[in-house]
């Protein structure tokens, strides 16, 4: 069994396709249990957030279970297959194992170090799991996943307050406005990236925070922790011509805010208007509205913006390869259970037999010296097969582990035993990735990248 994924991002893809990929809440079920169903995977899980779709998968032949993911994938997204050429970017054993680590690290995010992209991380797999998709393989990635972000954030300063789509929306119209007091801002959507740009308002001196969501619940929640009033969906227009800045960031699968949406505006009252969400919350005709100013994530993504301290990214990078290294083992050690299992059903077989033979030989002793007899062969068998099983796992912690499992494969062969080793080539650790620390926020349809 090995590990793969397929996938793309707002490196490789624009935000034009990362929409259409997007696997929403209402197709994510079906393509889990289109993967579940797929005979060339044995377990699957789906991470779509705004800035990325990925599937990972454990199979006895990942790059053919890669195919048919990507199959499904498009499928259910009814995304032509011509659409998404060089788009979709595979990934293998180690590489894959890598590559999970570091985005939820946030290495991969557009603001490199976003936080929240490790709660999507974990929620996707759990998700899976829960769906009967992700099994042992899928949930051992992810536990390693996820100790790694968290060790990041503990270890390194990249996780700090400002490394969001929010912070950088927040941050760019504090620039454009010449600072935040006294002026209106409207967030549409109380989710979690709006929790986040909320927060940054209010330590931003904002004047007015006005909060509008597709049910009022949410808003009434999210406006008493922020200190703002709630609005209704339906007056909406009105909200934002009272509002200097406005940032979305729904799940709705169509634009709330179009351009009937935006009444007629000052020409010394301009609107700053970030959309956030993936599929887009504001329709592009918008963004051609006189006294309207509307950026997406690519945009964000364009705009300028701090780099990361090198030595953070660096020490982040380290702590990547550490867990790689550490789900080697731990992958190796998998692989070697079956066949100690398999080994010590073999023995106990044998000893069973031998024991039987002999004890019908030795009838004529008592009761109490044939007990000992079979204690002493089972002391024996448990002796000798403690220290077999634990150089075996020792073995399996080595670099050419699987050389050691296939070689006692072959001694027990023609007993019962069967071994099928599963190559997990090395892979060198730490190369072009390191360097790669420039730009980004955030994202997902709820926050993170």
């Amino acid at each position: 069994m090995t590990i793969g994924c397929i996938g793309t991002d707002h490196t490789r893809a624009s935000l034009a396709l990362r929409e259409r990929l997007a696997v929403t809440a209402d197709h994510l079920d079906t393509l889990l249990d289109t993967l579940r169903a797929e005979p060339f995977l044995a377990e699957a899980a789906v991470l779509s957030t705004c800035n990325r779709t990925e599937i990972y998968v454990a199979a006895p032949d990942a790059p053919a279970a890669l195919e048919r993911a990507t199959q499904h994938l498009l499928a259910v997204t009814g995304v032509p297959a011509g659409r998404v050429a060089g788009m979709l970017e595979p990934r293998l054993h180690v590489e894959a194992a890598r590559h999970l680590c570091a985005v939820a690290a946030g290495l991969r995010s557009l603001a490199v170090g976003e936080t929240q992209i490790l709660t999507q991380v974990r929620e996707a797999f759990e998700y899976a799991a829960a769906r009967g998709a992700a099994g042992s393989e899928l949930q051992a990635l992810a536990r390693v996943a996820v100790l790694c972000g968290k060790r990041v954030r503990a270890r390194t300063t990249l996780a700090s307050a400002d490394t969001s789509v929010s912070a950088l929306a927040v941050q760019l119209a504090q620039r454009r406005l010449g600072g935040l007091r006294g002026r209106t801002a409207l967030l549409l959507g109380a989710g979690r990236i709006n929790e986040v740009s909320a927060q940054l308002l209010r330590e931003a001196g904002v004047g007015a925070l006005i909060i509008v969501s597709r049910t009022r619940e949410a808003a009434a929640r999210l406006a008493a922790l922020c200190g703002g009033r709630a609005g209704a969906m339906e007056d909406l227009p009105a909200l934002l011509a009272q509002a200097d800045l406005a940032i979305a960031a729904t799940r709705a699968p169509q634009p709330p805010i179009v351009p009937t949406t935006i009444l007629p505006r000052a020409p010394h009252r301009p609107l700053l208007l970030y959309d956030l969400a993936v599929p887009r919350d504001v329709d592009r005709a918008v963004g051609e509205l006189p006294q309207v100013e509307l950026v997406d994530l690519d945009g964000l993504r364009a705009a300028p913006q701090g780099e990361s301290a090198p030595d953070s990214t660096a020490a982040a990078w380290a702590i990547v390869d550490e867990s790689v290294q550490r789900y080697v083992v731990e992958a190796r050690t998998r692989r070697a259970v079956p066949l100690i299992a398999a080994l010590r059903a073999h023995v106990d077989r044998q000893k069973e037999a031998e024991l039987a033979r002999t004890l019908a030989d030795l009838e004529h002793l008592a009761p109490a010296d044939r007990e000992a007899v079979a204690l002493l062969a089972h002391r024996l068998v448990n002796r000798m097969f403690h220290h077999l099983a634990t150089r075996l796992k020792l073995a399996a912690t080595e670099p050419d582990a699987e050389a050691y499992l296939a070689a006692l494969a072959f001694l027990f062969e023609g007993t019962g035993t069967e071994y099928r080793t599963v190559t997990a080539p090395e892979v060198e650790l730490g190369h072009d990735d390191a360097r790669q620390s420039s730009a980004g926020p955030l994202d997902t349809r709820g926050a993170g990248s």
